[in-house]
């Protein structure tokens, strides 16, 4: 008794704050449509400093992780030698480069595939970039070794290799110290003996050793793309496909950014669906009421992005769905505003319309601000995330819902203020002019045409749609029977243990290459390059301590005994060590009589081995500053295993007395592989924390809170199991959905715990039947309006908005059957029976006098509402 008598005292001092400021906007409509439109207009300046963040590093893998860390002591090491010494085991940063990828449907090294791909080579080599005034070759560009440029693979085009293949002396998978594996795949072997392949890479490496140079190896690499497009569609054979080091971050921005075009359409569809869903007679017509509603809401996100532009904060690819998002929560508040409107009109011959407008927002107020301010601290909390574009994307997104709340208040609910005044005038909606009803222009004998299109009265009662009324009539001769409780309850258990058994199949991390469509140049080179090649990296083994004493035997044996531990490593390959020490000690070099005679015979000895001179970097007074070794993993093309080498190999390095560590440019990609759990855990539990903190606050029982958590771990256990079996894992896209979905999760169950607790019912059946009636209608009829905001993302190619319309399809569709199914049965069984009837208060019933002198009972109790709700 006691808890429910607070309940409502929280309700009925919300319902007065919000009573309040309903009756000012009903009081000074044009005073805050002005306001809203200023602020429009001065926000939106914003959007003259946005900037845009597009390096697909900085966005998908952790801000500051241990990698970047590691490159950071890497590049102050150790100098880069791409331009004079160049080395594909020794770089410091990812490789910068022009790659084609060839696959014949024969032999790879026929005489017709070896013309064709020399022909190519030659004309890459040639071609010219114009660049500030000057003409410049891929020469002028090239990563340098021994004074030649470096292209990988080239070597299958010389004549001594296919000299050697045609008398069966190519080994496979080494030749003359070469891992040929690495340039050649669809092999035919005999024995150890290569004798045809179907598919070559090459690589041509550029240079990074020279600031100056950048921007002109940028403008060859968008040269290098725009020759092969042209180029490849006249090979027949071999087929092509080609990337640089650039072409997955050009790709997502442009696919992200030409998907814009679905936020139009989905706004012009929740237009047309909201003008269908709210038309009349022509006084009571709220079809420009519908259309201000969601103007409002695109003011909302347009204020939103101006204000954070302004802020500073760069924009992303991946904001490109909040507009969307937006749109459709901006959609779902006015319909719950509306029909709390419309709720009044029974009273319009009593009540003025500031009144009614208090009114409308004593009901409504409660529901919508649970709506935007959860979404809003759902997405702030997703703001403290390690991903950069989840940060981003969460702050506009959290700054816009709540601009959306803002312009929903004041431009919408002035707006609403002047259709009231329209109406109660009996004015037409299209041209304003006072016309009779439809009565009374029957009486008159006018055509039927004439009748229905200028003629009109203002309603006096709520009609209900029939997307009101089929969802709680089918729900309620059903659902609460026993054979429906049944039915539910199974089902319901059905769903939690195919949602547990799709969680032990979730995956963690994104492969980028996913980010584009199929159309895509890139797409197709990445899907052959993961198919032919694999994921096989030269892991650096580094020693960045001056005072290692590399000529003590100790030091020779903990530096063997580290590479003898790597290769036991199921992820390393145990015969592709490349270490200067090893070789150097067992070279006719090696002489630790003094450290001036090792290091001048070491000196000797790396003039021979261009290929380890990269490795040892020489201070003053004869020491080594730093130095580095290698081995090659092998295959790691699936995401665990790639998590599983970084960290194997870190683990190995830190626990040997040599104060090493290990890394490779890539192992800043494969951060996200390991931080990406940790940090959806971290931010879902602290988002679903606030939820429930919010919650309590505004609907203040413990067991509407306690359905609200049970709601949102429900929804979202089904979430994480669906999303495995639609081929979705955690990644930093579906973080950003996977945050939204906690906020949205809370407004499916707030109307219908509401509605049972505000219940008159003497059973718990009859409550939980009330709440159906209440809450069915509203909740189908705001999923139906969100899905209309998405479905149009169906047949997008971005993996951006395929993957947010699969999992608002989840959000909508878990949690309208939790809330219309599962918790309704829950309710009739175990759902609290605390009497809502309260003694009369002798200060608050008497209820408020409006400025009209009509009185207004603000303390009847609020319909709180929920984010989904009914016209």
């Amino acid at each position: 008794m006691r808890l429910m008598k607070f309940y409502k005292s929280a309700q009925k001092l919300y319902g007065r704050v919000f009573y309040s400021y309903g009756h000012l906007v009903g009081r000074y409509p044009v005073v805050f449509i002005v306001a809203a439109l200023v602020s429009t207009g001065v926000l939106a300046l914003g959007l003259l400093r946005m900037e845009s963040e597009t390096d697909v590093e900085r966005l998908y893998t952790p801000i500051n992780s241990q990698a970047v860390q590691d490159r950071d002591k890497m590049k102050a090491s150790f100098p880069d030698w791409t331009g004079t010494n160049y080395n594909t085991y020794s770089l410091n940063a990812e490789d910068r480069y022009g790659e084609i990828i060839a696959i014949s449907d024969g032999n790879i090294f026929s005489n017709t595939s070896i013309g064709e791909m020399r022909i190519l080579v030659d004309t890459i080599k040639q071609f010219k970039v114009g660049f500030k005034g000057r003409t410049v070759h891929f020469s002028d560009v090239c990563a340098r070794a021994s004074d030649l440029c470096v292209i990988s693979g080239d070597f299958l085009l010389q004549d001594d290799f296919l000299s050697s293949l045609e008398q069966g002396n190519v080994t496979y998978p080494v030749w003359n110290d070469v891992d040929i594996s690495l340039f050649v795949a669809g092999v035919n072997v005999s024995g150890e003996v290569l004798e045809s392949a179907s598919v070559m890479k090459l690589t041509f490496h550029l240079r990074q050793d020279n600031g100056s140079m950048l921007a002109s190896t940028l403008t060859w690499e968008d040269t290098f793309v725009a020759h092969m497009k042209n180029e490849s569609s006249f090979l027949k054979q071999p087929r092509v496909h080609f990337a640089t080091s650039q072409s997955l971050g050009d790709e997502l921005n442009q696919n992200t950014d030409g998907d814009i075009y679905w936020f139009s359409l989905s706004f012009s569809m929740l237009i047309t669906y909201a003008s269908v869903v709210a038309s009349g007679d022509c006084v009571g017509s709220r079809n420009h009421l519908a259309r201000a509603g969601i103007l409002a809401a695109g003011f909302g996100i347009l204020t939103g992005i101006g204000l954070v532009c302004l802020c500073g904060v760069k924009w992303v690819n991946v904001v490109g769905i909040m507009p969307i998002m937006v749109l459709a929560v901006g959609v779902d508040d006015m319909f719950l505003m509306m029909s709390a409107w419309a709720e009044t009109n029974i009273h319009g011959d009593e009540w003025d319309i500031p009144t009614r407008l208090g009114h409308t927002f004593t009901k409504a107020g409660v529901g919508i601000t649970i709506t935007s301010l959860t979404d809003f601290l759902a997405f702030m909390v997703g703001a403290t995330s390690d991903f950069l574009s989840i940060r981003n994307f969460c702050i506009f997104t959290g700054v816009a819902m709540l601009s959306c709340f803002f312009f929903q208040t004041t431009f919408f609910a002035g707006c609403m203020s002047l259709q009231g005044r329209r109406v109660e005038a009996s004015r037409h909606c299209c041209t304003c002019h006072k016309i009779p009803s439809r009565e009374e222009l029957t009486e008159q004998g006018r055509p039927f045409l004439i009748i229905c299109c200028c003629g009109g009265k203002p309603p006096r009662e709520r009609r209900d749609s029939i997307f009101e009324k089929f969802p709680s009539l089918c729900l309620t001769n059903f659902l609460l029977t026993i054979p429906g409780k049944v039915i539910t309850l199974v089902m319901f258990v059905v769903y939690v243990s195919v949602s547990i058994w799709g969680v032990t199949g979730l995956k963690q991390g994104l492969f980028l290459n996913l980010l584009v469509p199929p159309s895509s140049y890139y797409h197709g080179y990445s899907v052959s390059n993961y198919h032919y090649f694999g994921v096989k990296i030269p892991v650096q083994f580094v020693f960045n301590h001056a005072g290692i004493d590399y000529k003590n035997e100790t030091t020779l044996k903990h530096v063997k005994e580290l590479f003898h531990n790597i290769g036991q490593s199921s992820d390393m390959n145990n015969g592709t060590t490349k270490c200067w020490l090893l070789d150097y000690a067992s070279s006719e070099h090696f002489n630790i009589t003094s450290n001036s005679i090792f290091i001048k015979n070491l000196q000797e000895f790396l003039n021979d081995r261009s290929d380890l001179r990269n490795d040892i970097v020489f201070g003053s007074n004869e020491t080594i500053t730093a130095s580095r070794c290698h081995m090659f993993s092998r295959n790691v093309p699936d995401s665990v295993d790639q998590a599983g080498l970084m960290l194997s190999t870190r683990q190995i390095a830190k626990s040997s007395p040599m104060q090493t560590f290990a890394y490779h440019p890539l192992f800043i990609y494969f951060e996200q592989f390991v931080a990406v759990l940790p940090t959806v855990l971290r931010t879902v539990g602290v988002a679903v924390a606030v939820m429930v903190v919010v919650t309590a606050i505004l609907l203040p029982h413990p067991a509407i809170v306690a359905a609200v958590l049970f709601n949102i771990l429900m929804i979202l256990l089904g979430i994480f199991g669906f999303m495995a079996i639609w081929d979705l894992s955690i990644s930093a896209i579906t973080m950003i959905h996977l945050v939204m979905s906690v906020g949205f999760s809370v407004d499916f169950t707030v109307h219908v715990c509401s509605a049972y607790m505000l219940s008159e019912g003497q059973t718990r059946n009859d409550r939980a039947r009330n709440a159906i009636i209440h809450a069915a209608g509203p909740i189908f009829n705001g999923g139906l309006s969100t899905f209309i905001g998405i479905c149009t993302l169906v047949v997008s190619q971005s993996y951006v908005f395929q993957s947010f319309f699969r999992i608002m399809v989840l959000v909508v569709l878990f949690g309208m059957s939790h809330a219309v199914l599962l918790m309704p049965v829950l309710l009739s069984l175990v759902g609290p029976m605390e009497s809502n009837r309260l003694e009369p208060s002798h200060t608050a019933d008497k209820g408020e006098t409006s400025t009209s002198g009509q009185h207004s009972n603000v303390d009847e109790i609020p319909c709180t509402g929920n984010h989904f709700s009914h016209l």
